[in-house]
Parts: C-alpha cells; sequence; structure tokens
C-alpha cells in the first residue's frame, strides 16, 4: 500500500471540504433545496456497516430524507451564511464499505475520512400573524450562529463512467447545533 503524501492530504482535504461547505449551505438557501439534500449523504447498503449519523440541535434525525421536511418546516426567507471552516484528515485509509477491488493502494487520497467544522450564522426571517396569516419580515431578522461538524468519507458508489455526475464525498457523521 503506498501512503499518501502530507501534501496531497492537505490538498484533498481542503479541496473537499471546500467543495461540502460551498454547495451544502447553498442547498439550505434554496427554497426547494429540501429534496436534495439527501444525496450529500452516505446511502444506507446492507452489504456496508456505513450509516448516516446525523444529529441537529440535539435532535437524531434518523434518515437524510428526513431534512427535507425540516428544510421545509423554516421560515421561507432562511439563510445559511458560512463564516469560517477548518478540516482536518482523521483516517488516511479509511476502508469501511469500500469494495474489495479499493482497497489497496491510497496514493492520490481518494480513501481518506475527513472531518470538517463549520461555522457561521442564520438568518430568520421574523413572522407576524394577522388573524389566522402568517407573514414574513425579512427587514426584521433574527440571526442565530451555528456550529456544524461533518465527517466525509469516500463515496464508493463512484465509477469512472459517471464520476462527474456523482459527489466524492459523503458525509457520515454530523452534529450541528444553533449557538445560543
Amino acid at each position: 500500500m503506498t501512503d499518501v503524501s502530507e501534501n496531497t492530504e492537505v490538498k484533498v482535504a481542503v479541496e473537499a471540504a471546500d467543495i461540502f461547505v460551498n454547495s451544502y449551505y447553498k442547498t439550505w438557501n434554496k427554497e426547494n433545496g429540501g429534496k436534495e439534500l439527501a444525496q450529500f449523504y452516505v446511502k444506507v447498503n446492507p452489504e456496508s456497516p456505513l450509516k448516516p449519523d446525523i444529529t441537529i440541535n440535539g435532535n437524531i434525525v434518523e434518515d437524510p430524507t428526513d431534512l427535507d421536511g425540516l428544510h421545509r418546516s423554516q421560515p421561507s426567507k432562511t439563510h445559511y451564511e458560512v463564516e469560517a471552516f477548518d478540516c482536518q484528515v482523521v483516517n488516511t485509509n479509511f476502508t469501511v464499505g469500500a469494495p474489495e477491488a479499493l482497497l489497496e493502494g491510497n496514493a492520490a487520497g481518494k480513501k481518506m475520512s475527513i472531518l470538517v467544522m463549520v461555522s457561521g450564522s442564520v438568518k430568520y426571517p421574523e413572522t407576524f400573524w394577522i388573524n389566522t396569516d402568517c407573514y414574513l419580515d425579512s427587514s426584521a431578522e433574527e440571526t442565530r450562529g451555528f456550529v456544524d461538524n461533518v465527517l466525509l468519507v469516500p463515496n464508493w458508489d463512484i465509477t469512472k463512467k459517471n464520476e462527474k455526475e456523482k459527489k466524492k464525498w459523503l458525509v457520515q457523521s454530523q452534529t450541528f447545533r444553533l449557538v445560543l
């Protein structure tokens, strides 16, 4: 087995974190983005021990598709803004759930697990009620900070044929918290 060089570790981790951060929170900001959120997470496969482990504000999310309901329950002009992120390679030879053909070699750093730590803010438009109608006032926003810790792992479903269509890294574990 070929070891991953430190330069490759850093380059791959930063690129994976950057792509994740720039696409994941944009999806949360889309009006109908909830339907797209599940594509960021590992898929449950009976042949693999990998399962998504998602906790949002202390609440366990059983299935990534449940994030659509959470997304729809937010006010319609909710906006996530990333202020900073950092990343760290956790395991340079992550092989959990890997097909046997992919167990050898890792000089390109494609078999790492990467911790991504994100901080930012969420802007919620103020809601008000007149009779039984709810209205949003985006000029009066409530802003809350958040921290999000995500473990990215390789997407073992990628094949050379459709590599550009799929995400190279998927969320295996996530703990999101609003800051009080």
